[in-house]
């Protein structure tokens, strides 16, 4: 994709739209499962946490507009996500 306003829209709309869907994952819990549904919120807030370190560090770099530029070389740690994954998971398998 060219480095645009539209492009920049696309991307902010699609992060957008995630976060909506994980606001409503979290309301749905709340209802149904309300003893998962912290365990889904850490798990958010960490997630957010790591991702939005790594997407703020992104916005100020150049353009990429090679395939060969879209390999991210090491991944980038996500241990604190990691781990609250694990525990949601493990609060779904008894509650769900």
């Amino acid at each position: 994709m060219p480095a645009s306003p539209e492009t920049r829209r696309e991307l902010t709309d699609e992060a957008s739209s995630l976060l909506a869907r994980m606001a409503f994952h979290h309301a749905w819990l709340q209802i149904e499962a309300s003893k998962v549904a912290e365990p889904y919120a850490a798990l958010v807030a960490a997630a957010r946490s790591e991702a939005g370190v790594r997407m703020s560090e992104a916005w100020q770099q150049p353009t990429i507009d090679t395939d060969s530029g879209m390999n991210l070389g090491n991944a980038y740690p996500r241990d604190r996500s990691n781990t609250a994954r694990a525990t949601c998971i493990e609060a779904m398998r008894r509650n769900l």
